[in-house]
């Protein structure tokens, strides 16, 4: 997997939880015509809240990413991100996503987090410990105009 300087229709991103197990590194998101569309209608409903101090986000079922540990315990995320950058567009995913290891737990309740300002979030949740395992920031806006 390499980073890639023109979008595709995979975005790495970080990933965290607060459990060793089941350990999470990244994400890969699937870009795809139609999760753009659904994103850019969901940015447009939000829209409505901008003037609205006390408004935080509005959360959606997305099921568009996958949570992923590497064997290499970190390296592939140093080597395609800098420092301070938390996502990126990569290519050859689909040739390499084999060698990746999925969490321990099934995950459910997959959630994307979106503000009035289009940074959005994703988490999700262990199906049987309830442990919760989210991404970095991601400026739905930058995201689009990459």
């Amino acid at each position: 997997m390499k980073k890639s300087t023109k979008p595709t229709e995979h975005v790495l991103i970080k990933a965290y939880t607060k459990s060793d197990w089941p350990g999470v590194e990244f994400a890969i998101i699937q870009v795809t015509a139609s999760w753009k569309a659904l994103i850019k209608s969901r940015l447009q409903a939000i829209s409505q809240f901008k003037a609205d101090r006390d408004f935080n986000c509005l959360s959606f079922w997305d099921a568009s990413i996958s949570y992923y540990n590497s064997t290499d315990k970190g390296a592939l995320v140093k080597e395609i991100l800098s420092p301070n950058e938390d996502w990126a567009y990569v290519t050859s995913f689909h040739s390499e996503d084999r060698t990746f290891k999925d969490p321990i737990n099934r995950l459910e309740a997959k959630q994307l987090l979106i503000t009035k300002d289009g940074v959005a979030r994703y988490k999700a949740y262990c199906k049987y410990t309830g442990i919760e395992i989210w991404t970095e920031e991601l400026d739905l806006n930058k995201l689009f105009i990459q």
